[in-house]
């Protein structure tokens, strides 16, 4: 009986799944690559599937690209597994905190680490992604509850990443979305945000995408395992 259910309710994670990746795939892509500078971080932790890959119109055209916009993916091609640890760079009981002398604020920041399993056809790579604190810009909040009365700090919802461990440092991302082109291997992931359907961006621009929104040049569009 157990095992029984076990089975019914993968079955119903992966129909699930698939429903996202359609809607995805058939949302407005300026939409998708538009993120939410206000997104707690603490929203990215839990478990990710990939529902739909992502190719910019401006760098498909200068890279002789002829896919572009948003991209069907293999179901499950991707996991991603996303957790918010407490920085450490700090010691004793500044653990994990950022402060600001001036204004007499103190808030926790967080670190963020993923580790991301492709299926089997893809790689048997295991890859690591690492976000540290002060890859995001911040900013002083009044209206976010932080740690502190009067006001904290939150980041802007998009992060640098600092490390990206795989043989492929775009994820293997021609292999996935099936557009073989070498401008796209030959660039790193480099950025990572939360759009405004809480969907998780992993993706790489020219564009320096801490600071403001710009053109996403290829990326992964993950949604929240059920």
């Amino acid at each position: 009986m157990k095992k029984m259910f076990a089975l019914l309710l993968a079955a119903l994670m992966l129909v699930s799944c698939v429903a996202f990746a359609e809607n995805i795939l058939e949302a407005d892509p300026e939409e998708v690559m538009t993120f939410n500078r206000k997104a707690p971080i603490t929203d990215w932790e839990g478990e990710w599937v990939l529902a739909a890959a992502y190719i910019g119109e401006d760098f498909a055209d200068e890279n002789d690209i002829e896919v572009k916009g948003l991209i069907a993916v293999p179901e499950k091609a991707i996991t991603m597994t996303v957790k918010a640890i407490l920085d450490g760079s700090a010691t004793g009981s500044d653990a994990g905190v950022m402060v600001d002398q001036a204004a007499y604020i103190h808030t926790h920041v967080y670190d963020i680490e993923a580790v991301l399993q492709f299926d089997a056809s893809i790689t048997d790579d295991e890859a690591k992604l690492k976000l540290p604190w002060d890859g995001w810009d911040w900013t002083k909040d009044e209206e976010w509850t932080g740690w502190t009365e009067g006001g904290s700090y939150t980041s802007k919802g998009v992060g640098k990443l600092s490390k990206v461990s795989a043989d492929d440092k775009s994820l293997y991302f021609c292999q996935v979305s099936g557009v073989d082109n070498e401008a796209i291997s030959d660039e790193n992931m480099k950025y990572m945000g939360m759009n405004e359907a809480g969907q998780l961006i992993v993706c790489y621009s020219d564009d320096n995408m801490v600071k403001k929104d710009g053109d996403v040049a290829f990326a992964y569009i993950f949604v929240k395992a059920e």
